[in-house]
């Protein structure tokens, strides 16, 4: 046990050194070669307090721009979770139903969300739904993919042992396929967030009916000069992501750690 915990802390301290030489290395560029770009780590933490305490030159503050920011990213995900949820259960669970699903899936797959962009916006105008349109493109397919898979993978033991215990098709599904694939499903939804935010930062920096999001601050803030501002929007867009990445990751190591150990053996 204090072995672990000796382990635990000696990663925290190397991440800490790690992005305080990072910083470090940043302050001495900027101080050695100046530019109007690429502000120093000093300006970028007065433009951050200034943002949080008084607010944009619309008057919105950094949570409102994270508020505005991860609403959108929930409405689009939400709808991607459900429909990706159902069709991968459908399509693990009956061949007949994949084999007419797969052809279209596997076209509209390898497109880049980024690239309905324009089209969406021509058919819906820029706002809520046209933002959450490229979020669920983004975020479906990994869910969708990987809740397949978990199915797929489901050992026919456990099926035949439920129904040899009387077990219907609803119990199957409920206590053998679901906690079955339960991880697989944790995984997809771990990259789908991941893919979404990234997607709705695009989203934000083409294109919002209001001037409130972290995508559209990093696009006003650079086109009026202001990179220090747009280096703190840049800054927590990346540090909001790898929080909503490393979150789902501790659930999914609590959870189901004895994957862990059932893996190096």
């Amino acid at each position: 046990f204090l072995s672990m915990e000796r382990t635990k802390y000696n990663h925290i301290l190397i991440s800490f050194s790690v992005i305080v030489c990072v910083i470090l290395i940043w302050y001495v560029i900027t101080v050695l070669f100046p530019s109007r770009i690429i502000p120093n780590p000093l300006d970028v933490g007065s433009a951050f307090i200034k943002v949080l305490i008084e607010g944009d030159n619309f008057g919105y503050t950094l949570f409102d721009h994270i508020f505005a920011s991860l609403l959108r990213v929930i409405t689009g995900f939400y709808f991607a979770l459900i429909i990706a949820l159902t069709l991968g259960l459908l399509m693990g669970l009956s061949r007949k139903f994949k084999s007419i699903l797969s052809p279209i899936i596997e076209i509209f797959r390898p497109i880049p969300p980024f690239a309905w962009i324009p089209f969406v916006i021509a058919l819906s105008g820029i706002g809520l739904i046209s933002q959450s349109i490229i979020i669920f493109i983004g975020a479906f397919f990994p869910i969708l993919t990987n809740t397949i898979q978990g199915v797929e993978d489901i050992s026919s033991i456990h099926i035949d042992v439920a129904k040899t215990l009387g077990a219907n098709r609803s119990d199957i599904l409920i206590h053998v396929v679901l906690p079955s694939t339960f991880p697989s499903i944790l995984v997809g939804i771990r990259v789908g967030l991941g893919v979404g935010w990234m997607c709705l930062i695009a989203a934000e920096l083409i294109g919002l009916n209001e001037p409130v999001g972290l995508g559209y601050l990093i696009k006003f803030s650079a086109e009026i000069g202001n990179y220090s501002l747009s280096f703190v929007a840049i800054l927590l867009t990346g540090l909001i992501g790898y929080t909503i990445s490393s979150s789902l990751k501790l659930i999914e190591n609590y959870k189901f750690n004895w994957r862990d150990s059932y893996t190096r053996k």
